[in-house]
């Protein structure tokens, strides 16, 4: 056998594990398959197959169940997608969405995340209606007077979101919310949107809508937040830029693992709470 011989094999063999990995992995059975299920659904023979699962259980990539004697994902699967996921950008990842909204809507568009009681914006674009507002990058505001941060605050634990709120909630303009029940009912609806809106509740004359992000661990970590003068956002325009914004943060989700917390968002906020 020459070189390259020896080399496909070594691909061919390594094709074979990480398919029986992906097998596992996309099962819709929620414990693992057996070795029967694998085999039936990948028509590999029993023996061959067993040698592969005995090498990715002693490697930590596996689990088996001695009960129902059913393979799943082991921790060093998790241990790698951890590894490659804490290194990401968010701000990197995030650009094309955050261009690809401001091209579609043509309003500004901000990058923001929770730092203490206070949204922190990490990136904006400029739209093609220039917007007067003073929300440069490393530019703070309040969190409960912005649509930045309650989306952020929508998919916190009921403690964290009572202790931003101790900080204080003074009124800046006359839509401010300003008491913790109304906040509360706000966070709400926040949720059953999928987006928060901010009707001149930081500045005066401007709307903002936002949604939340989502990493892999299915953490609430940033939102995506779009602003325009009141006088061009009527109620069908506020919609379908709220729609705008869930639709680039649902995306940027994705990118960070956290896809699945968009769909389950009431599930993963009940599990935190």
């Amino acid at each position: 056998m020459d070189g390259d011989s020896r080399v496909d094999q070594r691909l061919s063999t390594l094709d074979k594990g990480l398919t029986i990995l992906e097998a596992i992995a996309e099962a819709d059975a929620p414990h693992g398959l057996t070795l029967t299920e694998l085999g039936q659904r990948l028509g590999m023979h029993r023996t061959t197959l067993l040698r592969f699962l005995v090498t990715f259980r002693a490697r930590g990539y596996l689990e088996r169940d001695p009960q129902t004697e059913r393979y799943r994902l082991g921790a060093q699967v998790l241990n790698l997608a951890s590894t490659w996921l804490a290194e990401l950008d968010v701000r990197e990842i995030a650009r094309p969405f955050l261009l690809h909204t401001c091209e579609e809507c043509g309003e500004l568009v901000h990058l923001t995340i929770l730092e203490g009681s206070d949204v922190v914006t990490i990136d904006r674009i400029e739209g093609r209606h220039p917007l007067s507002l003073q929300t440069g990058i490393g530019n703070r505001r309040p969190a409960y007077r912005s649509a930045s941060g309650k989306a952020i605050l929508a998919y916190l634990p009921e403690a964290e979101v009572a202790r931003v709120l101790a900080t204080g909630m003074v009124a800046v303009t006359s839509g401010t919310i300003t008491t913790p029940d109304a906040m509360a009912h706000d966070l709400t609806c926040v949720r059953a949107r999928g987006y928060a809106i901010d009707q001149e509740e930081n500045f005066a004359g401007v709307c903002c809508v936002a949604a939340p992000v989502f990493d892999y661990t299915g953490r609430v970590v940033a939102s995506i937040s779009i602003a325009a003068p009141c006088q061009r956002t009527g109620a069908d325009r506020l919609v379908s830029l709220g729609e705008a914004a869930r639709d680039a943060a649902a995306g940027l989700s994705q990118q960070l693992g956290g896809a699945m917390h968009i769909q389950k968002g009431g599930d993963q906020l009940a599990a935190n709470r």
